[in-house]
């Protein structure tokens, strides 16, 4: 038996077209420092030391780590296009996926990269540098000298570890040309993101880790506020795919009420805001890999970032072996569930979506399962789900209506013939955008001549009520549903039912 020998012919990538495509992969500078911080990580690093200088204008970025470091054998494997790719078995510690994270991240934000690597009190030092590359094809540079940097001294003290510096910077990592001013002001959004992207490194959560940017140490960012209080978990979910666990934690945050100040509100949000951060976080070894996403999951159409549901919060935690079937992208910042798990994430995120929806409706306030005497957070509306979306109704067995029924003798058909023309003349497209533009702030404090005319008008509904309720029971009946009621309103209120003298 003879094997046929192929004629083949030479395609080997041009270097120069193809190192300056690699660049164009959609790289941020803060994920491209995360894929730097994933080496570090998958090094064994306890300490990371971000330094990022702005320089008139024309930065220099440097990252040094404590992890395990390199000879030159290893470096030059390491600075390989391709590497150990995504088809290596890799320790279940591994953050890597492609081989390819440290140089298209670095070469995405310089056109020169430095990386120093110590092992066993020995230096081994290499330079990517694009326009060396495009001249002569696919080499790293040993350089003469080690290079003179502040963490360069640093790592010259150290057993071991590893130094990676970005020099030359150019427009396509945003920093070049800014004012000092802006500079940092950008440093500080990149902070925020590492903090919420390695929050279970910081907190010691997955592995006790120190990250410092300038010599300020980051603080975690819990994206499911868990400290706070009134954050709802709706309970863990185990999901099998391939022979392996896959666990989903759906949760409700606080509404807005419930913080203490406008500042930790803010806060909680997390970089971008609430708006960008609801749906799902997908974690792979720990580490955050999407941040608050719908992944195209939905009912009829995808579910998009609506207010209603910007408390809804989900944690998927995926073990490092199933990239393929999430289809992780090369900048570990995009995943899709599979066809398998579609359906099943699609109810846990509607049902947590829907609890949102309720939390939010009501300003966090719980409804139902109370005594007619204990029950004074009823609400006034209604909402029911109809083939064509969410239809409104006002609460006919609210205690204020049928105390006002009672007391009035008011035909019950005649007043829901009103509530019905109130209901179908709502404005829900204008209050909506009301609430889009106010960004779920509270309306503003009504001034005093409003406060007395509101509690006039409650307090002759408020005598209408169930007798055997106390003037406390029906103020506060009265005032459950309303947005953020002023304390004056019900002392008010509660002078009047009380019919003590103003």
């Amino acid at each position: 038996m003879t094997t046929e020998v192929l004629r083949t012919v030479s395609i080997v990538p041009e270097a120069p077209a193809l190192v300056e495509s690699l660049r164009g992969l959609g790289y941020s500078t803060e994920t491209a420092l995360a894929d730097l911080l994933d080496n570090s990580i998958s090094a064994n690093a306890t300490r990371i030391e971000i330094d990022a200088q702005w320089s008139e204008g024309a930065p220099v970025f440097a990252v040094l780590d404590d992890g395990e470091g390199m000879d030159e054998a290893r470096l030059a494997a390491a600075l390989r296009f391709g590497g150990n790719g995504p088809t290596a078995v890799r320790d279940l510690s591994d953050l890597g996926r492609f081989g390819m994270g440290l140089k298209t991240a670095s070469l995405s934000q310089c056109r020169r990269m430095t990386v120093v690597s110590r092992c066993n009190g020995q230096n081994a030092a290499l330079v990517l540098d694009i326009d060396v590359i495009g001249k002569q094809g696919w080499v790293a540079v040993v350089p003469d000298t080690l290079p003179d940097h502040p963490l360069m001294m640093e790592l010259a003290g150290m057993d071991r570890g590893t130094l990676v510096i970005w020099e030359q910077m150019d427009a396509r990592s945003g920093l070049t040309g800014l004012t000092r001013e802006t500079f940092f002001l950008r440093l500080a959004e990149i902070r925020a993101h590492l903090s919420m992207v390695f929050h279970r490194f910081l907190s010691g959560d997955a592995r006790k880790l120190m990250i410092a940017v300038n010599e300020r140490a980051l603080k975690p960012w819990d994206p499911f506020q868990r400290s706070h209080a009134a954050t709802r978990a709706l309970g863990k979910v185990n999901l099998r795919l391939a022979g392996k666990r896959i666990t989903v934690r759906p949760y409700v945050l606080p509404h807005r009420d419930r913080f203490a100040n406008d500042t930790e509100y803010a806060d909680a949000g997390g970089p971008g805001g609430w708006a960008a951060r609801q749906g799902f976080y997908i974690y792979r070894g720990d580490r955050l890999l999407v941040a608050g996403s719908w992944l195209g999951l939905g009912g009829s159409r995808a579910w998009t970032r609506e207010e209603a549901s910007r408390l809804a919060r989900i944690e998927v935690d995926l073990p490092t072996d199933l990239d393929d079937e999430w289809r992780i992208d090369v900048r570990k910042s995009q995943a899709r569930p599979p066809g398998e798990l579609r359906a099943r994430l699609i109810d846990i995120a509607g049902s947590c979506r829907n609890e949102a929806r309720e939390v939010f409706a009501f300003r966090g306030r719980h409804t139902g399962g109370r005594t007619r005497t204990e029950r004074v957070h009823d609400p006034v509306w209604q909402a029911h789900d109809v083939k064509t979306g969410t239809r409104y109704a006002i609460n006919r067995k609210h205690p204020a209506v049928l105390g006002f029924v009672e007391t009035t003798g008011i035909s019950p058909k005649l007043l829901s013939g009103l509530f019905t023309l109130i209901e179908q003349t709502v404005p829900v497209e204008r209050i909506w955008l009301d609430v889009s533009d106010a960004e779920g702030a509270p309306p503003p404090t009504p001034e005093a001549d409003a406060v007395e005319d509101l509690a006039v008008r409650l307090a002759g509904l408020g005598r209408a009520l169930a007798k055997d309720l106390t003037p406390a029971q029906r103020a506060d009946l009265l005032l459950a549903n309303m947005n953020e009621s002023p304390p004056a309103l019900r002392n008010r209120l509660l002078t009047l039912l009380e019919g003590r003298a103003a």
